[in-house]
């Protein structure tokens, strides 16, 4: 079955190949589409590749009221108790980085290798609040999702990549994901993820984590990963050049070799 249920909402995942589990955490308003470039490699690898789309995002069910991160670590948590799978490793980027942070904190046995890409440790404060706001307020606008992908692509990636038939066809996939979204759905998550914070607790991080950011990214930059490398005890850090926001689509084989690196614990 592609599809789990959580209090009444079916939530839709994917699941490729065998061996050890890997979870793979998309950003807001985007779908497990987006690790495309990512899945074959690990599969090749000998993982287990697992891929959900959040709550409101893609094919899961849409969202009624506001959706943070421990509501879709707690659906990922349904979905992992689904499965039968207690150890595993997690990939997230963005928001999936938060929602893969919250996950380690839960399971700090349970989860042998954590990755955060472009990601976040605390949204309590006035600036995210905007932010993610206006985020908000484009969804709920006609055909919202497609608006804010059209305004946020040259942000998301780099330009390099977006002039590539790569970069070009990966817009036409996202940009078709955006026409089908539900945009009150993504505004709820948008409202629903303000007030996470665990920058007090990434010392409690067990596991051995790789911190990825891009060199271009405005949205997380560079220096909010090193910061949250600092303060936690098996971290490493790799910033890729000439990447933006979305590192994994805009800089997928840099981003892939350091990922299958770091998940083998093969030094650099």
């Amino acid at each position: 079955m592609a599809c789990y249920e959580v209090k009444g909402r079916n939530n839709y995942y994917m699941e490729f190949g065998q061996g050890r589990p890997i979870l793979l955490l998309h950003g807001i308003s985007n779908s497990g589409r987006a690790w495309g470039p990512q899945i074959p490699e690990l599969v090749a690898a000998g993982y287990r590749v697992i891929v959900p789309d959040h709550a409101g995002h893609g094919a899961s069910d849409p969202l009624t009221a506001p959706f943070g991160v421990s509501d879709i670590a707690d659906d990922t948590e349904q979905l992992l108790a689904r499965l039968g799978i207690e150890t595993l490793d997690v990939v997230g980027l963005s928001l999936g980085g938060m929602v893969a942070l919250e996950l380690a904190l839960r399971r700090p046995t349970g989860i042998g290798r954590l990755v955060v890409a472009n990601s976040f440790d605390n949204t309590a404060t006035p600036e995210f609040r905007a932010m993610s706001e206006g985020w908000a307020s484009v969804f709920e606008q006609p055909h919202g999702p497609v608006t804010r992908l059209e305004q946020n692509w040259l942000v998301s990636v780099s330009e390099t990549f977006r002039n590539t038939p790569e970069g070009m066809r990966t817009y036409q996939v996202w940009h078709g994901i955006a026409a089908t979204s539900h945009g009150p759905s993504l505004a709820h998550v948008a409202r629903g993820i303000v007030g996470f914070d665990i920058s007090g607790r990434l010392a409690e991080l067990a596991m051995p984590t790789l911190f990825i950011a891009g060199e271009l990214d405005r949205m997380s930059p560079p220096d909010l990963s090193r910061r949250m490398a600092e303060k936690t005890p098996q971290a490493k850090l790799c910033v890729i050049e000439g990447a933006a926001h979305i590192s994994n689509a805009d800089s997928s084989e840099d981003f892939t070799a350091r990922l299958l690196r770091f998940l083998s614990l093969q030094p650099e």
